[in-house]
């Protein structure tokens, strides 16, 4: 247990289990997949933390160089997860569960309201200090790669993860896309994956700026092309990877908007996963999307 900060919280958890045989073998490519979400709705309708370890599962590498943590901010879904992890860890070698609830304000951020402009900064927010904690908190030296993963991200190509770790890149991200209502066409889902340029505010006492696009391509405009990889400028969370060294070194999800930011003033854009290649790009790390290798969210 660890104490949290908000009013009323219960003390937070970190419950973790280790399979010892196959840590024996951990000191080569060995991954730590990570999902933050709010509470069991979060993995989408019909669908359980059992879908969630079912498709880790399908990915096509060796499960014993692989960890996964789960951070929720329920305490019946902790409760859920750490049961579903006694049944899955002969074949993981570690398996952690995190419960903390203390960074988001309650009956502020909602399943129905949170792509509303107006509670985005404060959802962001949430989100970066949740994964900031989750990767800190059990992050080890024998990790190598670092994949994030949205709770509702329902198919991966089993190929995808090994694909990711062996182009020896920094940040990279396959486009993720949802179907339409007709079931055979998809389109974009995570715009937060972009290359270009953006709108600049042009006083900070705009207090009411809204982040826009001014000269921008998103990913599927690559779609069809010969590129395997294209340069971005910016990541989304559906599905990113992250070379370990390179969040070791500080490259975290900003807890504000970094760009244009002040001393005793918050900046306009770049918050959270959007701000974690402006941050990355000052150490010389490189952004980069995979317009050709699909990920399916609910």
């Amino acid at each position: 247990m660890f104490p949290q900060y908000g009013e009323d919280s219960l003390p937070g958890r970190h419950f973790r289990l280790e399979n010892r045989k196959l840590l024996g073998n951990k000191e080569e490519n060995s991954v730590l997949i990570l999902v933050v979400l709010k509470d069991a709705e979060s993995w989408g309708p019909g669908r359980t933390v059992a879908d969630f370890f079912e498709l880790v599962g399908s990915f096509d590498y060796p499960k014993d160089k692989v960890s996964v943590t789960v951070l929720t901010s329920s305490m019946s879904e902790f409760e859920a997860v750490q049961k579903h992890m006694h049944q899955q860890i002969q074949w993981y070698s570690r398996l952690t569960a995190l419960f903390r609830d203390d960074f988001a304000p309650q009956h502020v951020v909602t399943r129905e309201n949170r792509h509303a402009d107006q509670v985005q900064v404060q959802r962001r927010r949430v989100i970066a200090r949740y994964r900031n904690f989750a990767v800190l908190s059990t992050m080890e030296l024998w990790h190598q790669h670092i994949i994030w993963l949205d709770a509702d991200v329902h198919k991966v190509p089993v190929e995808l993860l090994k694909k990711m770790i062996q182009s020896g890149l920094d940040i990279v991200e396959p486009m993720c896309v949802r179907m339409k209502e007709n079931g055979e066409n998809w389109y974009e889902y995570d715009l937060n994956a972009w290359v270009g340029r953006r709108k600049v505010r042009g006083s900070m006492r705009d207090t009411n700026f809204v982040p826009g696009d001014l000269s921008v391509k998103r990913m599927h405009q690559f779609h069809g092309g010969q590129d395997t990889f294209v340069p971005l400028d910016s990541v989304g969370g559906t599905m990113v990877y992250v070379k370990a060294d390179v969040h070791r070194q500080g490259v975290i999800f900003p807890v504000h908007h970094v760009i244009g930011s002040e001393w005793g003033n918050e900046g306009y854009d770049g918050i959270e996963t959007e701000g974690l290649c402006y941050v990355a790009h000052f150490l010389g790390f490189k952004c980069w999307g995979m317009p050709n290798d699909l990920i399916y969210h609910i």
